[in-house]
């Protein structure tokens, strides 16, 4: 029988991640690792098989329905580095139909308070750190009856000990209960918006664990006994993509664990050492990686097996960022020369799969998104819901199915709202269908070649981090001396574009020195939110200076394209 990675994906009335896709490469011969870990300094390895991910898949999944009597539905936080717990526990959740709920390591208690109590979730799976962060605020998330701590670290009292309570489980338990329905939650995402808190972005059992076959077939170019490296950390929907799209097509994760900041010379000596047959890195990564010693110290460590690299994460081809589209292609050009590979663009969100790349058989044009991926229907549409004629900008739309007849299923339920309904965020056709609209702008050459043209909405993206200006300035209020802040993106020739502040302050703290405000309020952001948040840029003006409607809302596309068509201005030491 055809395996899903042989066949064009066609909707299915039954598939479950962890019996269809991981059970099967581990009865079959044609894969080898499913996933090639080392530590972040390089001294252990582990390569494990698809029977170890299925085996230890199996008895997590007895552990968390029949010993910590979790049901069907109900959420998981998960908040845990790259060890390969983390796939295990994932993979058992799909298994039973327990919702996966990831969130980055990055976060502080109090952003971990917000995701507990949002998504309702009943248990927690933590490292230490994580878990300490947790137990802050535990009182304040009375949902959460079960917390589980990683590793070898000593347990508080009220947690337990995953790997103590595994122990109970015989090496052969097998998960016997029912499999939930392809319609029913799989995964919960959250993702920045404009306003307002991270919003939830629902996925089903086919939207991301079999449709992201799409992205490891055509964007990774992924088949049995390849080993696939992508940088990104487990909270962040990108480490899905991977996940998925990888294991669909029978191949092999790469996983390093590293906890600290991004390090050329150390990112090419482990494609120099390790089997890494594709390399797929945000181009702030790639800004690096062609740095003169960074690609003279190419040359000399080759790199040992890698024949595929792929680009995804930030903006490609922003129209209002002149001044970086050459940077881009120079960057583009420059890693072929030393690597002897161009890098392949795409183009998807935490909502989808990869919607857009630059696929085998179609030349690369520097700064395009390339075409729409294979079987899955997107679009340039204007105001009315009608499609863009070539080269006329508008929005970025997937056309959606809602009788569930399309075999275009890539797209997630909704955002869960409040009242826990979904909102699918939809836009009339006109014709009795329906657009999903991604909430950024684009133009379609005569080729079908797709150009980013820049975000409709104010959130910021910066090194691949999704940052809702609301968060930052939510935060900067919190701070004695700040009056009122703007949030908006600011350019940056490494990072595409970073957050910047324009800060009111009080009387006492503007008679300060601003250089030490500066890092004060940076620090400030530090501690009372995640650390990629905080604001690179700083700018102190007199409250008439913000821009505001007549309701006094603050106006910040004013701002921002006066920051980006402007000279430079103050800003804070990085």
């Amino acid at each position: 029988m055809a395996h899903y990675y042989d066949a064009e994906l066609q909707r299915p009335n039954s598939f479950n991640f962890a019996t269809d896709v991981v059970d099967y490469w581990a009865q079959s011969n044609e894969a080898k690792w499913a996933m090639h870990w080392i530590s972040g300094d390089l001294k252990q390895e582990r390569q494990l098989t698809f029977q170890h991910f299925s085996r230890q898949s199996h008895r997590l999944a007895v552990l968390l329905r029949q010993h910590f009597g979790l049901e069907a539905g109900v959420k998981l936080l998960i908040i845990i580095p790259r060890v390969p717990v983390w796939w295990e526990i994932a993979t058992a959740c799909l298994r039973c139909g327990i919702v996966v709920c990831p969130a980055t390591t990055l976060l502080v208690d109090k952003d971990i308070e917000y995701r507990a109590k949002r998504s309702g979730a009943t248990a927690f799976v933590g490292d230490e750190s994580s878990v300490q962060k947790l137990l802050k605020v535990k009182k304040n998330c009375p949902k959460i009856a079960r917390v589980v701590q990683i590793g070898d670290a000593p347990v508080p009292d009220g947690v337990d000990s995953l790997e103590r309570l595994l122990k109970t489980i015989p090496e052969d338990a097998k998960y016997h209960g029912p499999r939930p329905d392809v319609k029913d939650t799989s995964m919960i995402y959250f993702t920045s918006g404009t306003t307002g808190n991270p919003k939830m972005v629902c996925h089903n059992h086919i939207s991301y664990p079999l449709a992201h076959t799409i992205t490891g077939k055509y964007f990774h170019r992924l088949k049995p006994g390849h080993l696939n490296w992508v940088l990104t950390e487990q909270g962040w929907a990108k480490a899905a993509w991977a996940f998925f799209g990888t294991w669909n097509c029978g191949a092999g994760l790469f996983i390093h664990d590293d906890r600290g900041a991004f390090n050329g010379k150390r990112t090419l000596d482990i494609l120099h050492r390790y089997p890494i047959t594709t390399f797929c890195a945000p181009p702030t990564a790639y800004r690096q990686l062609v740095l003169d010693e960074m690609r003279q110290h190419l040359k000399q460590n080759r790199p040992r097996s890698l024949i595929h690299c792929a680009g995804a994460g930030e903006p490609l081809n922003p129209e209002v960022r002149p001044s970086i589209r050459p940077a881009r292609r120079e960057v583009i050009r420059l890693w072929k020369e030393a690597a002897g590979m161009d890098i392949c663009d795409g183009f998807g969100q935490t909502e989808t799969i990869l919607v857009c790349g630059n696929f085998e058989g179609s030349p690369i044009r520097p700064g395009s998104m390339g075409k729409h991926s294979p079987g899955v229907p997107l679009h340039v549409i204007d105001d009315d819901g009608a499609e863009t004629s070539q080269d006329v900008e508008g929005d970025i739309a997937l056309k959606v199915d809602l009788t569930e007849t399309s075999n275009f299923f890539g797209v997630f339920d909704g955002y869960i709202g409040e009242d826990d309904k979904l909102d699918r965020r939809l836009r009339s056709d006109g014709k009795g269908g329906s657009w999903y609209l991604t909430g950024d702008r684009a133009m379609r050459d005569k080729d079908g070649y797709f150009w980013f043209v820049g975000r409709l909405d104010d959130v910021i993206n910066s090194s691949g981090y999704r940052i809702g200006p609301f968060e930052v300035e939510s935060t900067l209020k919190q701070h004695p001396g700040v009056v009122e802040s703007a949030v908006v993106s600011s350019p940056d020739q490494s990072r595409g574009e970073v957050v910047k502040a324009f800060v009111v302050l009080t009387p006492d703290a503007a008679r300060r020195d601003g250089g030490q405000l500066m890092k004060e309020l940076q620090d400030f952001c530090k501690e009372n939110a995640a650390p990629y948040k905080y604001p690179r840029k700083i700018q102190f003006v007199e409250q008439s200076f913000l821009p505001k409607t007549i309701s006094g809302k603050i106006q910040r596309k004013q701002l921002k394209a006066m920051e980006w068509s402007g000279p430079a201005r103050t800003t804070a030491k990085l």
